[in-house]
């Protein structure tokens, strides 16, 4: 997950962002880490998730002397199950 901190459509350095995920359609958030954000403003996270669900998911800045908190939320984004394909050569 990627999120950009900004300011008045000014990158944000710097700054500690949290991420966090559920289920679609449950209450309780699942921590996925913190990032830092570069001199884009932009903060990233691995998170890896193997059960095939609809989940939200949520970037959060807590603010801090200079800038207001803030978050963001993508939600109902589907995850799909992983697939492998096997090919066989059967000469003649």
């Amino acid at each position: 997950m990627t999120a950009t901190l900004l300011s008045d459509g000014t990158p944000v350095s710097g700054k500690t962002i949290s991420f966090k995920y559920r289920v679609t359609g449950t209450t309780t958030w699942t921590d996925a880490g913190t990032g830092t954000t570069d001199a884009s403003g932009n903060a990233t996270v691995t998170v890896s998730l193997t059960v095939p669900q609809t989940y939200d998911f949520r970037a959060e800045f807590a603010g801090d002397e200079d800038y207001e908190a803030s978050y963001a939320e993508v939600t109902n984004y589907k995850v799909k199950a992983k697939t492998a394909i096997t090919l066989t050569i059967t000469p003649q």
